[in-house]
């Protein structure tokens, strides 16, 4: 797997997509949620971010580089809040077995959690791309931006790329 953040191949497609015209803005924001199981609504800084860019049209990466949170898009309602919450422990419950809680780690006191991993890979939403319409991102209705914390409370960054015309 290649690591994109260091790829000379998207390093040089942006150089030519912007050779081409399109301009790219980046902007980072510092989250940190309260507890595993969080859902950390970002949207208004994301927004912030999208208008700073001055893009008319184009298109909003939003990403995280952990492993053990997501990037995803719902509504902000506290039944579905609730609803995530016991859906992941459902799918991968904290206290089950995993092969990645011997494996050693780098920090002071962290915990096994082989369960977030196991988590973010079932969402695999590490990313989402959004459209930029008018110079602003084109969310429905109800949609919100959120970070998932799928592990303990620490500081998280969510990465913002926009890149239009």
């Amino acid at each position: 797997m290649r690591n994109l953040a260091n790829d000379s191949a998207l390093d040089a497609a942006l150089v030519e997509l912007t050779s081409a015209g399109a301009r790219t803005h980046t902007g980072d924001i510092d989250v940190r949620a309260g507890a595993e199981g969080d859902l950390v609504d970002v949207t208004r800084q994301v927004a912030r971010i999208v208008e700073e860019a001055d893009i008319v049209a184009g298109i909003a990466l939003i990403s995280v580089p952990h492993t053990t949170c997501a990037v995803v898009v719902n509504e902000d309602e506290p039944g579905v809040r609730a609803d995530f919450r016991r859906a992941l422990e459902r799918l991968a419950p904290r206290a089950g077995r995993y092969a990645h809680d011997a494996a050693p780690h780098d920090e002071d006191g962290e915990a096994p959690n082989g369960y977030a991993h196991i988590r973010a890979m079932l969402m695999g939403a590490h990313a989402v791309l959004l459209p930029v319409r008018d110079g602003a991102l084109a969310l429905g209705r109800w949609q919100r931006i959120f970070l998932a914390e799928l592990d303990r409370s620490r500081p998280r960054a969510v990465h913002v790329t926009v890149l239009g015309v």
